[in-house]
Protein backbone atom coordinates (compact mmCIF):
# COMPACT_ATOMS: atom_id res chain seq x y z
CA UNK A 1 0.00 0.00 0.00
CA UNK A 2 2.47 2.34 0.73
CA UNK A 3 4.34 1.60 -2.28
CA UNK A 4 1.38 3.03 -4.36
CA UNK A 5 1.34 6.35 -2.52
CA UNK A 6 5.48 6.64 -2.72
CA UNK A 7 5.19 6.19 -6.70
CA UNK A 8 2.40 8.55 -7.67
CA UNK A 9 3.36 9.04 -11.49
CA UNK A 10 1.59 12.09 -12.07
CA UNK A 11 -1.46 11.20 -10.45
CA UNK A 12 0.13 13.92 -7.67
CA UNK A 13 -2.83 16.68 -8.97
CA UNK A 14 -5.77 14.00 -8.02
CA UNK A 15 -4.25 13.84 -4.37
CA UNK A 16 -3.98 17.80 -4.22
CA UNK A 17 -7.18 18.50 -6.08
CA UNK A 18 -8.73 15.63 -3.58
CA UNK A 19 -7.31 17.71 -0.35
CA UNK A 20 -8.39 21.25 -1.48
CA UNK A 21 -12.22 20.43 -2.07
CA UNK A 22 -11.76 18.24 0.86
CA UNK A 23 -10.85 21.50 2.65
CA UNK A 24 -12.54 24.42 0.95
CA UNK A 25 -16.09 22.07 1.88
CA UNK A 26 -15.41 21.77 5.42
CA UNK A 27 -14.55 25.68 5.77
CA UNK A 28 -17.35 26.79 4.01
CA UNK A 29 -19.54 24.88 5.98
CA UNK A 30 -17.94 25.78 9.48
CA UNK A 31 -18.24 29.22 8.46
CA UNK A 32 -21.85 28.54 7.67
CA UNK A 33 -21.91 26.91 11.31
CA UNK A 34 -20.91 30.25 12.91
CA UNK A 35 -23.15 32.71 11.15
CA UNK A 36 -26.08 30.56 11.31
CA UNK A 37 -28.96 32.35 13.11
CA UNK A 38 -29.55 31.30 17.03
CA UNK A 39 -33.26 31.34 16.97
CA UNK A 40 -33.38 29.27 13.70
CA UNK A 41 -31.11 26.68 15.63
CA UNK A 42 -33.15 27.01 18.35
CA UNK A 43 -36.65 26.09 16.49
CA UNK A 44 -35.04 22.96 14.66
CA UNK A 45 -33.97 21.78 18.16
CA UNK A 46 -37.28 22.06 19.38
CA UNK A 47 -39.10 20.81 16.42
CA UNK A 48 -39.24 16.66 16.77
CA UNK A 49 -40.48 17.37 20.02
CA UNK A 50 -43.35 19.68 18.71
CA UNK A 51 -43.98 17.52 16.65
CA UNK A 52 -44.21 14.64 19.47
CA UNK A 53 -46.86 17.00 21.21
CA UNK A 54 -48.74 17.41 17.81
CA UNK A 55 -49.05 13.93 17.49
CA UNK A 56 -50.08 12.85 20.69
CA UNK A 57 -52.71 15.47 20.74
CA UNK A 58 -54.16 14.21 17.64
CA UNK A 59 -54.39 10.85 19.21
CA UNK A 60 -55.84 11.51 21.92
CA UNK A 61 -58.92 13.80 20.46
CA UNK A 62 -59.76 10.66 18.11
CA UNK A 63 -60.10 8.39 21.18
Amino acid sequence: MFKQITNLNGSELYLIASLWIFLVFFIIVGIMLFRMNKEHITYMKELPFQEDDINKGESSDSL
